[in-house]
């Protein structure tokens, strides 16, 4: 664009240029992700660096821009150009990209964008475009050419949406697939499917089951430019014409075999608590005399949010269930009354079906997300720890799913955003001696407030009153008689019903105690993930722990959790239970 040519010497200039807007790209990222990690707002030093050293860069290569010679000058002007490019590119491109693929996201409770999660999302939402094209063009060219009116073409036509769909949902290879059908239902006889509505998979989900199936959409999906058409063919069902309105044209449908498919809460929810049921599907199925047949998804809601592109990782399962007679008067007798009992059956069999689905296992790359740009050593650190720790099941499920827990020793927070993801209802507290673990913990997007962490010493924190109190691999960091104190600390600040879950290494165990050691070692002093006092670190005998719940008149399990090294789970519980025997 100068109508500058290239030589020798300003091709050695080029590549100053080049390495200056590499470094000046990778100090910028580095402040973005540290502001990233723990909200602390450094970036504009990083900012104001980059000026001054490239106005210093121009400044002293720039001058030559005076020079007569014309190589000079052409030195010089590359340089001008050629800097002030760089420091444009790394001052606004850098950040302007970070803030669209991970910071405005995480803003809005949104998992940030990845490589792979890229991939798979455009993958499967072209897949998606280009099969609704070719339905749409079968559909007209089978309305033209051989007269839709025939049931056998409209059949067809709907055996080939339903394979679709079912080819859109298994090429989704990053979601785990499981139909539950205890009763084996097949869809023959005429129905109307209800089915909570968590995400846009849901639609697929219902129409990949049978064929004869004809859905009520609601104005968006009936309107849309990419499937809106495959819609109307198929003879779904607008909802906002009005179930009453529509009543002789579904039972024309009806009387021909197929199924009708309502979403009862109308709209899809973010959370993945059910809504309330309207009383359409109800009141449908009374007027034509139909059974009911529940569907209950689980897992679209969080492999597809709501409002959101990305297709995580996850896994999907229905569960169908029994139907419901329409002389069955166990779940209401008129339609408004089986509303409210059907939508009350439907909530518990989704609260047992989440109950079984949402274990660590489930929540880990939510996990993972939170953690992910925070610098690959840490990310690295928490694929590995959470792997050893078998993602933190057996904590889960010895924590009561209520009530108010307190994480000493939390770290980075793994733990207690695993044991909160798996119960909301867990008003967890991490405390942890380490002020930059804690920052970290706190800034991540899934926190909020039933979740906090605190930076403190332990011996002088204040305590409240706990449900439970857990000390995973953190006593050992405390010498023998901070050891006992902190451990009766706990025991007295429990509520009725409390406990205490110990989990480190026991010195009784000599041969395991050596990998105990070991892996400490590494930990402290080769790796550094943690710290330690000038005193070094002092491991606990299994008679201490006994001798204090002795003390205290307390119930306490024991469980080896490992082959290699002596650490020991001790959960001591306050109130006498005759079924909570001692192991």
């Amino acid at each position: 664009i100068a109508g500058l040519k290239f030589n020798i010497v300003n091709i050695i200039i080029s590549a100053l240029v080049f390495a200056l807007g590499d470094d000046y790209s990778l100090f910028i990222l580095d402040g973005l992700i540290n502001e990233y990690k723990t909200g602390r707002k450094n970036l504009s030093s990083f900012k104001s660096s980059i000026i001054l050293s490239a106005l210093t860069t121009i400044t002293g290569l720039g001058v030559l821009i005076f020079a007569k010679h014309p190589a000079l000058r052409s030195i010089a002007m590359i340089s001008i150009i050629g800097i002030a490019s760089v420091a444009l590119i790394a001052q606004v491109m850098i950040p302007f990209l970070f803030s669209i693929l991970i910071k405005n996201r995480v803003q809005k409770k949104y998992f940030p964008w990845t490589a792979k999660g890229l991939f798979v999302s455009v993958f499967a939402f072209c897949y998606f475009v280009v099969g609704c094209i070719l339905c749409t063009l079968l559909g007209w060219v089978l309305y033209l050419f051989r007269p839709f009116a025939r049931e056998s073409v409209k059949l067809f036509y709907h055996t080939i949406i339903s394979k679709y769909c079912w080819s859109v949902m298994y090429i989704m290879g990053n979601n785990k697939k499981k139909i539950i059908n205890s009763g084996n239902e097949d869809f023959s006889k005429p129905a109307v499917i209800i089915a909570n509505h968590q995400s846009f998979l849901d639609i697929l989900c219902m129409i990949m089951l049978h064929p004869k199936l004809i859905l009520f959409t609601n104005k968006w999906v009936w309107n849309s430019p990419v499937f809106g058409a495959v819609v109307r063919i198929a003879d779904y069902f607008p909802v906002a014409s009005g179930v009453e309105n529509g009543i002789e044209r579904i039972a024309e449908r009806v009387s021909k075999g197929y199924s009708v498919v309502i979403f009862p809460e109308g709209t899809r929810t973010v959370d993945g608590t059910i809504k309330r049921f309207h009383k359409g599907a109800f009141f449908l199925a009374e007027q034509l005399n139909l059974d009911i047949v529940p569907v209950v998804i689980h897992g679209t809601g969080y492999s597809m949010t709501k409002g959101d592109f990305l297709l995580k990782d996850g896994s999907i399962t229905l569960q169908i269930l029994p139907r419901i007679k329409p002389g069955d008067l166990n779940l209401g007798s008129g339609y408004a009354d089986r509303t409210r009992q059907v939508a009350r059956y439907f909530r518990t069999a989704y609260t047992k079906l989440k109950s079984v689905s949402e274990t660590p296992a489930y929540f880990r790359e939510r996990l993972k997300y939170n953690f992910i740009y925070k610098g690959p050593v840490l990310e690295w650190y928490m694929r590995i720890k959470t792997r050893l720790e078998n993602n933190y099941q057996p904590f889960h499920e010895l924590v009561p799913l209520k009530g108010r827990v307190l994480d000493i020793g939390c770290g980075y927070g793994f733990m207690s955003y695993m044991l909160h993801f798996c119960s909301s209802e867990r008003i967890i507290t991490g405390v942890d001696y380490d002020e930059e673990k804690i920052e970290t913990a706190n800034h991540c997007f899934s926190r909020h407030s039933n979740i906090n962490f605190e930076s403190a010493d332990i011996m002088k924190y204040r305590f409240e009153r706990y449900d439970c109190i857990i000390l995973a691999d953190m006593l050992h960091y405390l010498q023998p008689d901070d050891q006992k104190s902190l451990l009766e600390k706990c025991i007295g600040h429990l509520n009725n019903g409390g406990i205490v879950i110990v989990r480190d290494g026991n010195s009784d165990l000599e041969k395991k105690h050596r990998g105990t050691v070991l892996t400490e070692f590494f930990s402290t002093r080769v790796i550094g993930f943690n710290k330690t006092s000038s005193l070094g670190l002092s491991f606990m005998s299994g008679d201490v722990v006994r001798e204090i719940a002795n003390r205290y008149n307390l119930q306490i399990r024991e469980i080896d959790q490992s082959k290699y090294t002596s650490n020991m789970m001790f959960i001591l519980k306050k109130e006498k239970d005759p079924d909570y025997a001692a192991v």
